[in-house]
């Protein structure tokens, strides 16, 4: 948040990368769920919270390569290279 400029290119860049891991989490996410109809909601209830801690991995770990490209495109003052 050093300015209007790293912000911006923080959340294009995140926001890309949550894209790409939406699409990839969910099959992950709907076909186990398709094996959970019927059942009873301990067991809906469990897969899905299950299935949210998966989930929340690849998108807490998009913290990381995002600073690494401010690092790359930014200097410490957040002004572009």
């Amino acid at each position: 948040m050093k300015n209007k400029d790293t912000w911006e290119f923080a959340h294009k860049y995140c926001g890309r990368i949550w894209y790409v891991c939406g699409w990839i989490l969910l099959p992950i996410s709907v076909v186990p769920m398709l094996f959970v109809i019927g059942h009873s909601a301990d067991s809906v209830g469990t897969l899905g919270g299950t299935i949210c801690a998966v989930q929340l991995m690849p998108l807490i770990g998009s913290i990381f390569p995002t600073e690494w490209a401010l690092r790359k495109n930014f200097d410490e003052n957040g002004n572009r290279r």
